[in-house]
């Protein structure tokens, strides 16, 4: 059997009942704010590779052969516009006004809105990049002579959205704790 130290379940209380504790106004804001700087950086990454995804499938439609690639990389272009504007439909957009009226509730608005959308992922940033990926695949599977080969390139992009929808799932397990805390320190006050 292993002893326990006291010290140790101490620092550890402290530092729970530290983080359910009330947030002073200043913290609140504070973190707010980053969240707000957090989201926009997230947003025009986004649009980055948007507009990456949309170059290079364009030049896909342009040079490769096949009716099945061009078609796909079309798709894969919408899927792409389709994804952004859900990601600026979706978002959390900072509001000062909203803000100054009531701080505490204005952060926790902010971190429900991310929680669902990354949540809910698979909808509004994967589903519509899939048909076009699909269809480029079907293209791009006449082009291999091996099976083998032609499995081992396809899980490339399976094990890709797979690692995004995980990320974006645990991202939305860790706000839906910070929302807890939130909402536990808030009823302590």
């Amino acid at each position: 059997m292993t002893s326990l130290n006291d010290d140790g379940l101490r620092g550890l209380w402290r530092q729970d009942s530290d983080a359910l504790g009330p947030l002073p106004l200043a913290e609140v804001k504070s973190r707010a704010t980053a969240f707000n700087r957090a989201i926009g950086r997230r947003n025009r990454r986004e649009y980055i590779a948007v507009a990456f995804v949309a170059l290079i499938f364009g030049l896909y439609a342009a040079i490769l052969p096949g009716m099945l690639l061009k078609i796909g990389s079309l798709l894969m272009i919408g899927g792409g516009f389709v994804m952004a504007w859900q990601l600026s439909r979706h978002t959390s957009r900072p509001d000062p006004g909203a803000e100054a009226a009531d701080v505490h509730a204005y952060y926790r608005a902010q971190l429900v809105t991310e929680e669902r959308m990354l949540a809910r992922v698979d909808l509004w940033y994967i589903g519509p990049l899939i048909p076009g990926l699909a269809v480029f695949m079907a293209g791009l599977a006449s082009q291999f002579d091996s099976t083998l080969g032609f499995a081992a390139f396809t899980a490339i992009p399976v094990l890709a959205i797979l690692g995004v929808w995980l990320l974006n799932r645990r991202a939305a397990a860790m706000l839906r704790e910070q929302i807890a805390r939130l909402d536990a320190a808030t009823e302590g006050q």
